[in-house]
């Protein structure tokens, strides 16, 4: 291979980073002076990742041989602190597993709306979304953790800002937009120019188009239109999918001006040395199938307070699916009598009992890099 290649190959590699960090969670190589000065601008969250609260029923099979990040893509309308409380709600979640022998990354998008009991004092159970606000990145992973029994310490967050910088820098991506999910999409490019002070013209036609960032962002967010947020979370991943293949046929200029416009928009409570261990596979990690999660649910309306929800039926059920999905090895896994606890609390107070068979699922594993 070429050293101009060779160099290339090292650049699409942190892009690559920064853009499955995004949304997904999925590092990859690069030479490292290049990432050393790049991870500098990188925000830093000062509480460490072992101050965070993790399952009692994690496995060996979990600690051991796999590797699971959270991410979070904030409605961050206010433009606050990105570590912080009260900065936003976290309308994207994504769960990745990164299997460290075999370097297949699986993915579960959590439903913003999931009824799940919040990790913090006098909370109480509400929308998944509503953590971040009330307690910033680490009470969203230690809900995750306490609900979903998972040993998550490790999180990246982004906002509206860094991907359509991302997207733009790369000159656009390539999305088939159905004519009926044209108004909403204007609708969110509106409040986002309003947001980001980034212009952008609407789309106007369906069928397949190159979008600008703000345009695809627009289409990342559209919520009421289809299957609301279940297939809010599919649209996100085809953006995820059309940046990946777009950054592989740009050149180095052009990588090397996408790291300088969105590094410094990411928040992560993870060390450079941290990111630096996963870059050392390169490009040995495959992106597998993904998920939606709670995988069988119902959505109740519960009432002015807590309002419209994705009611799990039931966690206990959900939640062993989950971990057969993310980590199919573990034959060890037994749920903790927390998750025991709020699945029975959660059904109580919905009346949503254990609805999951095969065919009730919301939707069945697919491939991260599919393009329908």
């Amino acid at each position: 291979m070429s050293k101009a290649r060779r160099k290339k190959n090292k650049k699409l590699g942190i892009i690559l980073l920064v853009e499955v960090l995004i949304f997904i969670g999925l590092a990859v190589g690069f030479g490292w002076y290049y990432i050393n000065s790049k991870l500098d601008m990188v925000t830093d969250e000062e509480a460490a990742n072992q101050d965070i609260d993790v399952s009692d029923a994690v496995t060996d099979v979990m600690a051991d041989k796999y590797k699971t990040i959270a991410l979070f893509g904030l409605d961050n309308r206010e433009g606050g602190d990105m570590n912080k409380a009260g900065t936003g709600h976290s309308d994207a979640i994504i769960i990745a597993s990164i299997n460290n022998e075999t370097k297949e990354v699986k993915l579960a998008s959590v439903y913003r709306d999931c009824f799940l009991e919040i990790a913090k004092e006098g909370e109480g159970t509400q929308k998944v979304t509503h953590a971040y606000i009330l307690g910033g990145p680490t009470c969203s992973v230690e809900t995750l953790n306490k609900n979903l029994d998972l040993n998550i310490t490790d999180y990246v967050s982004v906002d509206f800002e860094a991907l359509a910088k991302a997207i733009d820098v790369l000159g656009g991506v390539t999305i088939n937009v159905k004519e009926k999910e044209l108004t909403n999409l204007n609708r969110n490019l509106d409040e986002q120019v309003r947001v980001t002070g980034i212009a952008s013209e609407g789309v106007w036609s369906s069928g397949e188009q190159v979008l600008n960032g703000t345009q695809a962002t627009a289409y990342a967010r559209i919520r009421k239109v289809g299957n609301g947020d279940f297939e809010r979370t599919q649209r996100q991943r085809k953006v995820v999918a059309a940046m990946i293949k777009k950054a592989k046929q740009s050149d180095l200029s052009t990588l090397n001006d996408m790291l300088n416009e969105i590094i410094p928009l990411v928040a992560t409570n993870m060390t450079k040395s941290e990111i630096l261990s996963l870059a050392k596979s390169t490009f040995s990690y495959e992106l597998g199938d993904n998920i939606g999660f709670p995988l069988s649910n119902t959505t109740p309306n519960l009432g002015k307070q807590k309002g419209s929800v994705v009611v799990p039926a039931d966690l206990l059920s959900n939640v062993k699916h989950l971990h057969s999905f993310l980590y199919p090895e573990d034959t060890e896994y037994t749920p903790s009598n927390e998750v025991q606890r709020i699945s029975a609390a959660i059904t109580n107070e919905t009346g949503v009992g254990d609805m999951f068979t095969d065919d009730k699922s919301t939707e069945a594993p697919t491939q991260t890099n599919s393009d329908e």
